[in-house]
């Protein structure tokens, strides 16, 4: 009885300790992209992409304490690689920090956006989806985000973009994005504000602004995304309004895109993007899906001979390993 006894402990022991410290895990995908893109003005386009995304992610647990990390690796097959995300979190269930590179809350969802290209109507932006600051910036740039759950239905994120942008180090944080999400019945909102400001050259400042709004619900058995962001060029007085509406039914997906720039100076363009995908299994394989989408494109108010329509196509395959 005592040995049963001791057993008993030692093998909960050991299963405690395994699950607080527990290994780390490792996945991968891999994702193929073949592309045809039709444009007003010029040749029509045909193109290959994908790549191989490698995952490792680890946690240890010590009472309601937690330190994390994850990274992922992308082997494309253009023969190139980056890297995808790569941060710590460290924290508990009331707030954490997040360090490193990844990406921010999103405040203009697109649902299943397999394939959407957007009419190019500003050299700046043409749609704008409050994503400035919201994170994976090039170069040197790092980020720090602050989470804090106030309760089960309200959580409030800080993210910040430190140090390089664009090679300008002249500043710590060169962008913030403060947001909150409110889990409502069965809706979800969030709302969000972000800024960047950098010396870009000796010569040209960025200096930009914006906020935004989305809603995710279910109707019936479709999952629905609702959202607007508001941006501005403080530098131009330059402002652009973009909304999106889409759906996902099961493997089917439909979208749309809204935007328009309100220039300080000439024309006002704006853009009107629709875009489909479907979802199939693929030789009843288990993790392997084959995706076939589309999207057009339509802008008005453009410069002469600049291309104002848009159509393109994809056939995506994706396997889970």
């Amino acid at each position: 009885m005592k040995k049963t006894i001791l057993h008993t402990a030692i093998v909960g022991s050991l299963l405690s300790i395994s699950a607080v410290q527990a290994a780390p895990s490792f996945d991968a995908d891999f994702e193929l992209n073949t592309n045809a893109i039709s444009k007003s003005v010029g040749d029509s386009t045909y193109s290959q992409d994908g790549r191989v995304a490698l995952n490792v992610s680890g946690k240890h647990i010590s009472g309601d304490n937690f330190f994390a990390g994850k990274g992922t690796a992308l082997i494309k097959t253009d023969g190139t690689t980056s890297v995808d995300d790569a941060y710590i979190q460290l924290g508990n269930s009331a707030w954490d920090l997040q360090a490193g590179r990844f990406e921010g809350v999103n405040l203009f969802p697109k649902g299943k956006d397999t394939v959407v290209e957007n009419v190019s109507i500003d050299s700046d932006v043409s749609v704008y989806e409050a994503n400035w600051a919201r994170g994976r910036a090039d170069g040197d740039a790092g980020q720090f985000a602050l989470h804090f759950n106030a309760s089960e239905n309200v959580k409030f994120e800080l993210d910040t973009i430190y140090g390089s942008v664009d090679g300008d180090d002249t500043k710590a944080i060169s962008g913030f994005r403060p947001s909150v999400t409110f889990n409502a019945g069965g809706a979800t909102i969030t709302a969000g504000y972000e800024s960047v400001n950098y010396d870009q050259t000796a010569t040209k400042k960025v200096k930009k602004s914006g906020y935004a709004i989305a809603a995710n619900f279910d109707v019936a058995a479709a999952n629905v995304n609702l959202a607007a962001a508001f941006g501005k060029n403080d530098e131009t007085d330059d402002k652009v309004t973009s909304v999106t509406a889409n759906m996902t039914y099961g493997n089917f997906g439909l979208g749309l895109i809204s935007s328009s720039v309100d220039n300080k100076t000439g024309d006002d363009p704006s853009l009107l993007t629709t875009y489909v995908a479907y979802t199939m299994p693929v030789l009843d394989i288990e993790n392997a899906t084959v995706t076939l989408a589309g999207s057009y494109s339509k802008a008005n108010n453009l410069a002469a001979g600049a291309n104002d329509k848009i159509t393109a196509a994809r056939v995506r395959f994706n396997y889970g390993f």
